[in-house]
């Protein structure tokens, strides 16, 4: 087994805890009676969540064959899967309104969803090699500037535009790196 199989395994089991979050938080908020189940945000945001997971999954392929791993390295390029799992797990209400729950969790979701895309950030310039000012960091700019904002409003179609930002941001992302993967 190569060093890069052997962390992405670690990385792929955090991934999947994400995803597996996500997908009992949503059972979770189908067998609740509340009259409000889905706040339009909130359900833009965890689908974002979702993607986000996926695409980290997906682009670490790309350091498969030249990279050599160092401690602080490997700690980088968990921190954003690990902080997505926690997204992921605040996202959904266990016993409350949905939108009453978003806006309850809403400085918590914010402040580590900018701590994510920071980190995302220092991934792409420190270890996938990319330029600072490189299509995915203006992508990640765009998301966090839509999140800060998010982060300061209590207007649900600021939340809205915001989340359609940023997995929009994901998709483009996506498109770029679907066909680049072989």
């Amino acid at each position: 087994m190569s060093l890069f199989e052997y962390i992405m395994v670690l990385t792929s089991i955090l991934i999947g805890l994400g995803i597996a979050e996500l997908l009992y938080g949503l059972v979770r908020m189908l067998r609740t009676e509340f009259s409000e189940k889905f706040f339009l945000p909130q359900s833009i945001w965890a689908v974002f969540i979702f993607l986000h997971l996926i695409m980290i999954w997906w682009s670490r392929w790309d350091l498969r064959e030249n990279f050599e791993w160092n401690i602080l390295q490997l700690l980088l390029s968990l921190t954003g899967p690990i902080l997505l799992f926690i997204l992921a797990g605040l996202i959904f209400p266990q016993n409350k309104n949905s939108r009453d729950h978003y806006y309850q969790q809403r400085d918590s979701f914010f402040n580590i969803l900018i701590v994510v895309l920071v980190v995302d950030s220092c991934h792409e310039v420190l270890i996938e090699g990319s330029n600072i000012l490189s299509l995915v960091n203006l992508l990640i700019f765009m998301m966090l500037l839509s999140s800060v904002i998010a982060r300061f409003s209590s207007r649900d179609w600021v939340h809205t535009i915001s989340a359609l930002i940023c997995i929009l941001s994901v998709g483009f992302f996506a498109a770029m790196t679907v066909f680049s993967l072989s």
